[in-house]
């Protein structure tokens, strides 16, 4: 009989879910990919470091939108923003623009566009998750603002009834 080798395969040792869990981003993407909002999803970053942050989400984002070839980002958002970062081999490009600190701009590889809500990373969780909602949600119409400020599903304050005209003697 011969000596049991183990299994024909070699064994892969993977981190605990938890770890995964955490180093996943906290992404979430219009799936119909209709760029029928304001925004595409948005995107919730655990520290103002980009160069810690980008990687995990330009992971994220390739399966859905293809390969990334640059961002845009307001520079007040983040602590430092380097001119290119490298991911998996490929140079990605970071301009900047001075618009909302609360938005990013992914450009795919076919020439086209995705706008992504970016939530401040000390963000409380129900707000966190309510903005990413909405901004995925198709034919959003909220601000970068409004999405982080108002409770989800409120595009307006509710219309104050007309006063009943005074009575007249």
């Amino acid at each position: 009989m011969a000596a049991d080798r183990g299994p024909p395969y070699p064994l892969i040792h993977l981190p605990p879910l938890r770890t995964v869990l955490r180093r996943a981003p906290r992404l979430r993407i219009d799936s119909s990919l209709s760029h029928s909002g304001m925004f595409d999803g948005g995107w919730w970053p655990r520290s103002r470091r980009i160069e810690r942050e980008l990687p995990g989400l330009i992971h994220a984002l390739r399966p859905v939108i293809g390969p990334v070839l640059h961002v845009a980002v307001e520079r007040s958002a983040w602590d430092e923003v380097p001119s290119r970062i490298t991911v998996d081999g490929h140079v990605i490009r970071i301009n900047c623009f001075s618009s909302s600190a609360h938005t990013m701009s992914v450009g795919g590889g076919h020439q086209d566009h995705f706008l992504l809500l970016v939530v401040p990373p000390r963000t409380r969780r129900g707000v966190a998750l309510a903005a990413l909602a909405s901004a995925a949600g198709p034919g959003n119409s909220r601000s970068a603002d409004r999405l982080l400020t108002e409770p989800a599903g409120v595009d307006r304050p509710p219309p104050v009834p007309p006063m009943p005209p005074e009575p007249t003697r």
